[in-house]
């Protein structure tokens, strides 16, 4: 199983490649690093902003349900994409979860 620093770097890789420019909270140890507690990432191209949230193809459907319950007990109005390694298919499945 990758660790997570492992997943971010191809996803950052990905995106630089594509011409976005990102940016992720530093590691603090012991406390919550995800803005939000949903977003792992934020990759920005001419007046487009990404927000990803990235995690294993395992656990796709944890972080969906997580991102969901944050939109309905704040009532907020986003769009985060989740980026899911499958190791298998060396690539990241790609699932966008909003609340309009």
């Amino acid at each position: 199983m990758p660790k997570e620093s492992e997943i971010r770097k191809k996803a950052i890789k990905i995106l630089e490649e594509a011409g976005w420019v990102t940016w992720h909270p530093s590691k603090a140890r012991f406390q919550q690093n995800d803005i939000f507690g949903i977003i792992d990432l934020l990759a920005v191209k001419g007046g487009k902003l990404k927000k990803i949230q990235l995690t294993t193809l395992p656990n796709i459907s944890t972080k969906r349900k997580k991102i969901k319950k944050f939109f309905k007990k704040n009532k907020v109005r986003l769009s985060v994409e989740i980026w899911a390694w499958d190791a298998g298919q060396k690539k990241f499945k790609r699932e966008r979860i909003h609340k309009a």
